[in-house]
């Protein structure tokens, strides 16, 4: 007699410990099992109707006729069983150790089948992943289309506002691309609206698309006709026409038989004004009603004048002032425009947007040009701007010029911006230039400036009186790229028996780590080495003497009485010349902090900060005293 699993024919079949066969459900070792009404293991699905419950009896050798539990894989289709009691789910389900909610099917062909992709579920489509079927909310881009699901998962169609953006979409209630983000211009139940080509965004309000202004208002609807911007001060119209639906219109145009006139640049409906038509060269007027004139006699300005059936202003040959602007007209009505020599030999400009007659400054095809603000007449050679504090060069043409420029042999310089004249030093590389302060003229030979002798060559450039070396010279960088008031050149000397290249080169070699140096460093028999760039604040005597000084001058220490009359000399010219550079007094030492003048660091420290003396300690040495020292900065050696 069998007990147990026994298979008979290919079936199997169970039987108890009395040798009886099992039939209906059956719990063998932990196991359920399902036998039919002839004892037969049932393997697969398997429905219940008495416990209204679908469930799955495996098919695998190992574990053959047992109920099984949780998500399976079946037949490549995933299913989920209760782990209770096995009963197949179905619809919605949330999976917590997943962190998702998945869906099974209700339909009986695919019933319990996880579903992937748009579903159409009662009525409403869902979206789950193609991977893991996660049921999707928020926004999703599927596919290259954005689409949006509310937080329990439907698809979301029509106009959506996302706070979170500060935008307003539209995602489309068409069956061919439902609920698909939209962009551009889209119709929706016959009216017209736009939405942004990079995140769908709605417009409101005015907007440019492909150089046309359409107007939309605060629900996104395309407005068509006249409208009021900008608080009423601007009366605009929008196409009504299926060529151009929406579009602003400019110029003249005929709505609803009348003509009318919108400016050329801001849409705005002109009234009370002449109009240039720039195709045909003619006047015409737009009324106080903003239509045109036509074939009708009207006064403008108590002045009267004849506008013909096209809307032409009828006028003589000649200048003529109309309505307080100046026109030129020639042959059958024509107005004249650009520019133009009148008879008197005046040459002026009549604007080609207006057809008047320009004054004052006016920027023509990328060029300025000054027209006398009473007669308009085109101006060239020199000219004041008194509001602007500058003085510019128009050439023969009327156009201002920039750079350095040639006039009559002499050399100026203009700037490359706004072509005001330059006047006064120029520090070009390491070569100085000087543009006389009253003409401008770049000055050659000798010249006394702010009481100093200077020499130049025939080409502007000064001949100094003595020699740089830029060895030591800072690179970009290095230093301090601030620009010093010009108030003081400050004297020192290096305070130890030492010459001017080994300090140059100590400053050189130590402006991070000491941050301390000069300008300039003189000794050596009368050799000058640069340090830092004149103009540039330096550390030489503390930070509110620094910030006031373009120049400070080392003087390097020798007790060879020739070799220190030689450096003296080099010494006083160089702070003579610099001085004379930055506008600064040659008085030495002269009044309390604030009062501009050459200074000794020992001013410095009696007037604004610091502890040392010199040079007054080192130039004793060889006889020379302060009053000297003043002496000759102020009348020179």
């Amino acid at each position: 007699m069998k007990k147990g699993l026994t298979n008979i024919n290919g079936n199997y079949y169970y039987f108890d410990n009395s040798g009886v066969m099992a039939t209906n459900q059956k719990n063998i070792n932990g196991n359920w099992y399902m036998f039919n009404d002839q004892g037969i293991m049932q393997t697969g699905f398997v429905h219940i109707p008495s416990q209204g419950k679908t469930v799955y009896y495996s098919k695998d050798k190992d574990k053959l006729g047992q109920m099984l539990y949780g998500q399976k894989n079946i037949n490549g289709r995933w299913y989920n069983f209760d782990t209770y009691d096995g009963a197949m789910k179905t619809g919605f389900v949330y999976i917590p150790s997943q962190n998702k909610t998945v869906y099974y099917d209700e339909n009986q062909s695919t019933l319990g089948q996880m579903k992937y992709g748009f579903q159409n579920i009662n009525g409403k489509m869902y979206y789950f992943d193609t991977f893991d079927g996660s049921m999707k909310t928020g926004q999703k881009n599927i596919n290259g289309n954005w689409y949006m699901f509310d937080d329990k998962g439907v698809m979301k169609v029509g106009f959506v506002t996302i706070p979170s953006q500060n935008k307003t979409v539209y995602y489309s209630e068409d069956k061919a691309k439902l609920g698909q983000m939209q962009y551009g211009k889209t119709g929706i139940k016959g009216k017209t609206y736009y939405f942004d080509t990079f995140d769908g965004a709605m417009a409101v309000g005015e907007k440019k698309i492909d150089n046309h202004m359409y107007l939309f208002d605060s629900k996104g609807i395309m407005q068509i006709g006249f409208h009021d911007l900008d608080g009423g001060k601007r009366t605009v119209y929008y196409s009504e026409a299926k060529s151009n639906y929406g579009q602003m219109l400019y110029g003249n145009q005929v709505i609803n038989g009348k003509n009318y006139y919108f400016d050329s640049t801001t849409g705005a409906m002109r009234k009370g004004i002449l109009v240039l038509d720039k195709a045909n060269h003619t006047l015409s007027y737009v009324t106080n009603e903003g239509t045109v004139a036509k074939n009708m006699r009207y006064k403008i300005d108590n002045v009267e004048y004849i506008f013909n059936v096209a809307g032409v202003l009828e006028h003589s040959q000649g200048e003529a002032n109309i309505a307080g602007n100046w026109y030129l007209f020639g042959d059958n009505n024509h107005v004249l425009i650009g520019f133009q020599t009148l008879k008197d030999g005046r040459k002026v400009y009549y604007s080609t947007d207006s057809g008047q007659m320009q004054f004052g400054q006016r920027n023509i095809d990328g060029h300025w040009y000054m027209f006398d603000t009473f007669n308009g007449a085109m101006k060239t050679g020199f000219v004041n701007i008194p509001e602007q504090n500058k003085t510019v060069y128009y050439a023969a043409n009327g156009q201002m010029q920039y750079g350095k420029q040639n006039i009559d042999g002499h050399w100026y310089l203009f700037n490359t911006f706004d072509g005001a004249m330059y006047k006064g030093w120029l520090m070009s590389g390491n070569d100085w230039y000087y543009y006389n302060q009253q003409n401008g003229q770049l000055q050659t030979g000798s010249a006394v400036i702010n009481g100093v002798g200077y020499n130049f060559d025939g080409n502007g450039k000064q001949i100094l009186n003595y020699s740089i070396d830029y060895r030591y010279a800072l690179p970009a960088g290095k230093g301090d790229d601030e620009t010093a008031a010009n108030n003081y050149i400050i004297l020192h000397d290096v305070g130890v028996e030492s010459g001017a290249a080994a300090n140059a080169r100590y400053f050189h070699d130590t402006v991070d780590t000491n941050e301390a140096y000069v300008t300039f460093v003189v000794g050596d028999g009368g050799k000058v080495y640069q340090v830092g760039r004149p103009g540039q604040v330096s550390w030489g005597a503390g930070r509110v003497a620094n910030h006031n000084a373009p120049v400070q001058i080392e003087l390097g220490r020798t007790y060879n009485s020739g070799q220190f009359w030689q450096d003296y000399v080099t010494y006083v010219r160089l702070a003579r010349d610099m001085a004379g550079k930055y506008g600064i007094p040659l008085t030495l030492d002269a009044g309390g902090a604030g009062t501009r003048g050459i200074k000794s660091h020992y001013w410095v420290t009696k007037n604004i900060w610091g502890d040392h003396v010199d040079p007054y300690g080192y130039l004793s040495r060889f006889g020379v005293t302060q009053a000297k020292l003043a002496h000759d900065l102020l009348y020179g050696v």
